[in-house]
């Protein structure tokens, strides 16, 4: 379970109440859902009527993001890893609050490295194969995305932190989105995690601040689990990303 709150620079924001259900079918398969209630608030609109000064406020379910992931180690050093992820973000939002009315199809490559038991890095990329979107990095804006993070244990506790965002020209009427990431996981009992997760925007189509706070099960295999900051924010406001969702250029 995860709950978060974000914020843009022309005055929008959102909070989030999500849950990730995952599991692993098989040593190289996994699946996931994240049902997720939004809350949202669109940007004032300068010179309007009193209710558009303020801005319209919908709150409701979100479209559902459903991921299928294959993955596997390969033996060598620095143990690499691949993994590959379909995305579906099923229209189950009603479209007059925090839905899109469309479906969204994406796919995320991920490889990963680990030189040492207590530190690891891995670089994912995703492109949208749907009109509405949908990408690897946190908030794009863009049909590809990219993200760079790199995980580091100290005892215990694992600290994270990730670049992640837009690859070459944002979709018509939006703005380019890149964020930098760092988050926390605190073991807090056989099996579970609590996780303290922050970003801030790098341009004016990421969210300016965003963060989030999750408790669970510590999700098994490479594509199912969320290690990076990013990855447990976009779970965090269940995104997946969609384009048609973010601030449009003043």
């Amino acid at each position: 379970m995860a709950a978060g709150q974000l914020k843009f620079s022309d005055g929008s924001s959102e909070s989030a109440l999500g849950a990730t259900i995952a599991a692993r079918a098989w040593d190289w398969l996994d699946l996931s859902v994240n049902p997720t209630y939004a809350w949202a608030k669109s940007a004032p609109v300068p010179g309007g009527s009193p209710a558009q000064l303020q801005g319209r406020s919908v709150s409701g379910v979100t479209d559902l993001p459903v991921n299928i992931g294959i993955s596997h180690e390969i033996p060598g050093p620095w143990s690499p890893s691949v993994g590959l992820s379909l995305g579906i973000t099923l229209p189950t939002g009603d479209t007059a609050t925090v839905g899109s009315g469309a479906t969204g199809v994406g796919v995320t490559l991920n490889v990963g490295f680990a030189p040492t038991d207590n530190f690891s890095f891995d670089i994912a990329a995703g492109r949208s194969i749907s009109d509405n979107g949908y990408s690897a990095g946190f908030a794009s804006s863009s049909p590809t995305s990219l993200a760079l993070s790199t995980l580091v244990k100290a005892g215990t506790t694992s600290v994270g932190l990730s670049l992640s965002g837009d690859v070459g020209a944002a979709s018509s009427g939006f703005e380019s989105a890149q964020s930098l990431a760092a988050g926390v996981a605190i073991p807090v009992g056989r099996g579970m995690s609590l996780n303290f997760d922050g970003s801030a925007g790098l341009t004016p189509g990421a969210p300016t601040w965003a963060f989030a706070v999750g408790i669970g099960t510590t999700a098994s295999g490479i594509v199912a689990a969320t290690v990076a900051p990013y990855q447990r924010l976009r779970r965090a406001f269940g995104q997946g990303t969609k384009i048609k969702s973010k601030p449009r250029t003043k």
